[in-house]
C-alpha cells in the first residue's frame, strides 16, 4: 500500500512538473479542443434554436388550422358591397369551426398608433363566434396583446371614428392579429373603405373526425380550380412540419459528424503529441517499471491526463458559449422569447452529451499508442 501511494504521488508531480516545464503540450490539446467544441457547440444550439422556434409557430398556427386569403377587388364577381357574397368554402363548415371576415385594404390608427392597426369586417354570421369577446358598448373589438385589457379607445380609420374594446385574441383567431392589433368592425360599418376591395378572408379550425388537413388543402385548390378563380393564399402548419422534420434531420447529421470528427481530432492530436512525450520520457517509464510500477499505472497517467484536458476544454466552452448565449445567437437571428432557457436548457440536450462522450472515446484513443509502447521489454530499452 505504502509503495502504491509513493508511486502515485511521484507521477502526479512528474506529471505537474512535465506540465510547468513544458507548458506548450497540454495548452496546444486544451486549446484545439476549445475552438472545436466552441465551434461545435454554436452550431448544434443554433439547430436546437431553430427547432424551438418552428414549434413556437407550429404552437401559434395550430397544427389544425387553415388560413385561406382570396383578393376581391371592385368589378369582380365575388364582389358585394353588401351582404357576404358567395361562400366558395362553406363545404368546411361541416368539419370543424369556419370564420370568414374581410380584411380590408386600409389602416386604422389611434392616439397611441399611427396607421398601425389591421382592420378587418364581420359579417352577422360570425357573431357566435366572436361573442365571448365584443363588449355591451360597442360591437367594434380592438385585438392586441400589448394594450390595456377592457379599455375602451377611439380609433380613426378613413374619414370616420368608432369606439373600440381592447381584449385579448383567444384561440385560433391569434391568425388574425399574428404579430399586429387587428380592428374588427361590423360588415357594412366602414362602406366607403369596402368599395376599395378586401382580402376574403376564411380561417378554418379542423374538426376531430375531419378528413387529413393535407387533403382538406388540395379540396380548396380544387374548388377554385373547378370555378376558375385564382388559386387562393393558403397558410397551414404543414410547410412547419415539414420544415422541423428536416431540421431535426439535419441536426442528427451535424451532430454525428461533429462528433466524429471531435473524437478523430482528439485522438490525432493527442495521440500524436503523446506518442512523443512517451519516447521523450521512455527511459524514465522503463526504470520505474524495473522498480516495481506497473505498466497499467503508466497507461491510466496517459489516458487520465488527456480524459481531463480533452474534458476540461470541452466544458470550457460550453459554459463561454452558454454565458454569451443571448450575444451570440441574438446577432444570429434569433428573437428573444426563443433564447429563453424556459423551453429547455440546450446545453444539457443530447446533442451535447453525443459530443462529450466522443471526446471521450478520442481522448481513449489517442492513449493506445502509450500502451503499446509500454509492451517493450525492461531490458531492451535500458540497454
Amino acid at each position: 500500500m505504502r509503495s502504491s501511494t509513493l508511486i502515485v504521488s511521484y507521477l502526479w508531480k512528474d506529471t505537474w512538473k512535465r506540465w510547468f516545464e513544458q507548458p506548450g503540450s497540454p495548452l496546444a490539446r486544451w486549446f484545439i479542443t476549445l475552438l472545436l467544441m466552441l465551434v461545435a457547440s454554436v452550431i448544434l444550439v443554433s439547430f436546437q434554436l431553430m427547432e424551438r422556434s418552428l414549434r413556437n409557430q407550429m404552437e401559434r398556427f395550430g397544427l389544425n388550422t387553415l388560413l385561406v386569403r382570396e383578393t376581391v377587388i371592385p368589378g369582380s364577381a365575388e364582389f358585394f358591397r353588401h351582404g357576404e357574397g358567395p361562400d366558395h368554402l362553406a363545404i368546411l363548415k361541416s368539419n370543424g369551426e369556419k370564420l370568414r371576415v374581410r380584411q380590408l385594404f386600409v389602416r386604422g390608427q389611434t392616439e397611441w398608433q399611427q396607421n398601425n392597426l389591421l382592420v378587418f369586417s364581420y359579417p352577422p354570421e360570425a357573431i357566435p363566434t366572436l361573442a365571448r369577446m365584443l363588449s355591451v358598448e360597442t360591437p367594434v373589438m380592438c385585438l392586441s396583446d400589448t394594450l390595456p385589457t377592457k379599455a375602451s379607445m377611439q380609433v380613426r380609420v378613413g374619414h370616420r371614428s368608432v369606439l373600440a374594446g381592447v381584449v385579448r385574441p383567444q384561440g385560433w383567431l391569434r391568425l388574425l392579429s399574428s404579430s399586429e392589433d387587428v380592428l374588427l368592425v361590423p360588415q357594412g360599418w366602414l362602406s366607403d373603405e369596402e368599395q376599395l376591395g378586401w382580402l376574403d378572408t376564411t380561417i378554418f379550425q379542423r374538426g376531430p373526425t375531419a378528413p387529413p388537413m393535407e387533403k382538406i388543402i388540395s379540396a380548396v385548390n380544387t374548388l377554385s380550380a373547378l370555378d376558375q378563380r385564382p388559386q387562393p393564399q393558403i397558410q397551414s402548419a404543414l410547410p412547419l412540419v415539414k420544415e422541423l422534420d428536416d431540421v431535426k434531420n439535419r441536426q442528427a447529421q451535424w451532430r454525428n459528424w461533429l462528433a466524429v470528427i471531435l473524437g478523430v481530432a482528439v485522438s490525432l492530436v493527442y495521440g500524436s503529441i503523446a506518442v512523443l512525450e512517451f519516447r521523450q520520457n521512455l527511459f524514465v517509464c522503463a526504470l520505474l517499471r524495473s522498480f516495481g510500477a506497473p505498466s497499467r499505472w503508466l497507461y491510466l497517467r496517459q489516458w487520465l491526463e488527456n480524459l481531463l484536458l480533452a474534458n476540461l476544454a470541452a466544458l470550457t466552452a460550453v459554459l463561454l458559449v452558454a454565458f454569451l448565449h443571448r450575444t451570440i445567437f441574438s446577432a444570429l437571428g434569433f428573437s428573444a422569447d426563443i433564447l429563453d432557457f424556459s423551453g429547455g436548457n440546450p446545453y444539457a440536450g443530447t446533442s451535447i452529451k453525443t459530443i462529450f462522450i466522443w471526446i471521450n472515446v478520442g481522448a481513449l484513443l489517442s492513449s493506445l499508442p502509450v500502451a503499446l509502447g509500454l509492451r517493450r521489454p525492461v531490458g531492451e530499452i535500458l540497454n
